[in-house]
């Protein structure tokens, strides 16, 4: 049985003529279109000889079959979505999310990822300024201070409370009797800062600046009792 008289037997659908010219343009051919639509295939091919005898100029509207695009290898599965489709979901996350991706949270490593080479390519200079008016706008704060600022700032930060601390109590902060959480943190941070001074890995901007906060800081012989550093109730500045 050819394809015509395997059309002219099934029960035809309801397909329109425009349909089937659409399909031709397409690529497909009459015979192929019939068989989809279960039409005979006689009255597709006349409906397309007719309208492009009417008007020549619709056979260059036809894409051809070696004018498909290619798929990529794999299907189309496989294909890398654009920077505009990245950063769409980046921005949906810090919708729903409230915060941006963090790379140690299952499922958000691809999109950490992706903001931090943003962040990169921002700083080198390399990112468009379109893309740049683009995570401005809808990922306000997006482009944080490099890390190296951020720790430094934390630092001084740090510094700073554990000054007060010292000059409000006249002692350092204790972790082990320590009556909040606040004075465990500082008590820590300053545990860590004496033993890099005691390794000489302390950088030497940082220790000019304990020396000025807290003269003395680095005495250890009664790590909690600062009496015989600072009296009581004194200032340190």
């Amino acid at each position: 049985m050819n394809a015509e008289e395997e059309t002219e037997n099934w029960a035809p659908q309801r397909w329109s003529r425009q349909e089937w010219f659409y399909m031709w343009t397409k690529g497909l051919d009459p015979r192929r279109i019939a068989k989809i639509c279960r039409v005979p295939y006689r009255k597709v091919y006349d409906h397309i000889r007719t309208r492009v005898n009417h008007n020549p100029a619709l056979f260059g509207q036809r894409l051809m079959l070696h004018d498909h695009p290619k798929l990529p290898r794999g299907g189309l599965g496989t294909r890398k979505p654009t920077w505009q489709e990245r950063a769409g979901k980046l921005a949906e996350f810090r919708r729903s999310h409230g915060r941006f991706p963090r790379g140690y949270l299952e499922g958000e490593q691809q999109l950490y990822s992706f903001l931090q080479n943003q962040r990169k390519r921002y700083r080198a200079g390399e990112l468009a300024a379109c893309k740049v008016s683009f995570l401005n706008e809808h990922l306000p704060g997006w482009l944080t201070p490099p890390k190296q600022d951020r720790e430094t700032k934390l630092w001084a930060q740090q510094a700073a409370e554990l000054e007060s601390f010292v000059r409000n109590h006249a002692r350092y902060p204790s972790y082990e009797s320590g009556k909040d959480a606040a004075e465990k943190v500082l008590a820590t941070w300053l545990t860590r800062q004496r033993r890099c001074h005691r390794l000489g890995t302390l950088p030497e901007a940082r220790r000019v600046s304990l020396d000025e906060l807290i003269p003395g800081w680095h005495v250890t012989g009664n790590r909690y009792d600062v009496s015989d550093v600072v009296p009581p109730n004194a200032r340190l500045r």
